[in-house]
């Protein structure tokens, strides 16, 4: 957080806002990238993710300006161009502007409003901010320290790029890339030093990474969640396997490539054949019935984005968790994903003890994840 957690300019009111959003249920990130070919265009100040029946989702977008100046109209207009592009279900523009002709143009262009005076309210409760989380700043920071000594930037690019999934094709690809990400900071943290900087970094991304499986996890259900159990289970292990709920569509690309061999390569048609069977075999290895069984058979519809916002919020406490020290249904969902990535848990577990490790910790209570405010039923009013 900032110097002073109230004060309001720049990456500050985002925090504020962040804290706001967490509080009122949904799942929240700062800073999400958004890129075209690789190339970073622009950010999203807050990206939302909201759950508000069974069976429907909302992605929202959240542009936060603190200038003296805001030019609140133009931004405005700017937030409706992004969100259309982006093909999100909402945004909200919060700024320190109170004139009441910015709700009119907002209600116009079927944008949300937090204005000056709504800012002013947020910014005075006691109890938005968590003490308990790092700033993203923070977080980067710690980041950064470990990039710094191994002189690159390749940590950094991969938390850029695990946040900037939330707004590439989010669905089957963001499940995808997701799960590279935690496979390759969940193997990392087996390889660094115990409790080191770096295995404090690697569990940090681990979890982060392992909440954003949850949450696309969580999108896909939605779209299944009138078919059945086995259904359910064969459309999570095709988005796992083939990056779409359904075989055929995920193998259309491989079908046009192997036709294109087979009609300009010489014996083209043996080639495009081998191709086919070798590139099948490799796919059905893939153990994505590890994680579609267990999705299906021990977790209930609302679980997954349960599951995200607690692994979220974990990766940023300021005194993270070891494996060891989190709840069972955490623990359980870890095991799951380290086990589809081929890393052994108990060196999983045994990289990080974690700093509350040297306090007398009661393992058998978890319930301040459980019970805390990510999971109030009843959200604030604005």
């Amino acid at each position: 957080m900032a110097k002073n957690a109230k004060d309001t300019k720049g990456p500050a009111l985002e925090e504020l806002l962040r804290a706001y959003f967490l509080r009122g249920g949904f799942f929240a990130v700062r800073a999400v990238p958004f890129q075209h070919f690789g190339e970073d265009l622009t950010d999203v100040d807050i990206w939302l993710y909201e759950r508000p029946t069974g069976s429907s989702r909302r992605r929202l977008i959240v542009d936060a300006k603190s200038k003296t100046k805001p030019k609140a109209i133009e931004r405005l207009f700017w937030t409706k161009g992004l969100a259309e592009l982006l093909d999100v279900d909402g945004a909200y523009i919060a700024t320190t502007d109170a004139r009441p002709l910015l709700r009119e143009f907002g209600r116009k262009l079927g944008l949300l409003v937090l204005d000056g005076a709504d800012l002013k309210r947020i910014q005075r409760s006691e109890k938005i901010i968590f003490p308990e989380r790092l700033s993203e700043e923070q977080f980067i920071d710690k980041i950064k320290s470990i990039d710094k000594i191994r002189r690159n930037k390749n940590i950094e690019a991969v938390f850029h790029d695990i946040k900037a999934s939330l707004l590439d094709q989010f669905g089957p690809a963001t499940v995808n890339r997701s799960l590279e990400y935690f496979s390759f900071c969940a193997e990392q943290l087996t390889l660094v030093h115990l409790n080191s900087n770096s295995a404090e970094v690697f569990v940090r991304l681990s979890y982060l990474s392992a909440a954003i499986v949850a949450l696309s996890l969580d999108f896909i259900g939605s779209e299944i969640s009138f078919r059945t159990a086995d259904e359910r289970r064969s459309a999570f292990e095709n988005v796992i396997r083939f990056g779409n709920l359904d075989e055929d569509s995920g193998l259309a690309q491989v079908r046009l490539a192997t036709a294109l061999i087979e009609k300009y390569v010489p014996n083209g048609e043996a080639i495009s054949s081998s191709v086919t069977v070798g590139l099948k075999k490799d796919l059905s290895i893939i153990p994505a019935d590890i994680i579609g069984e267990y999705i299906v058979n021990h977790m209930k519809l609302d679980d997954l984005f349960k599951m995200a916002k607690k692994m979220e919020f974990s990766s940023y406490l300021r005194e993270i968790r070891s494996f060891d020290e989190l709840d069972i249904d955490a623990r359980s969902f870890l095991a799951v994903l380290l086990d589809f990535s081929r890393v052994d848990r108990m060196k999983f577990a045994k990289s990080w003890t974690g700093v509350s490790a040297e306090r007398d910790y009661d393992k058998s209570n978890h319930t301040d994840l459980n019970d805390g405010p990510l999971f109030q039923e009843k959200r604030e009013k604005k």
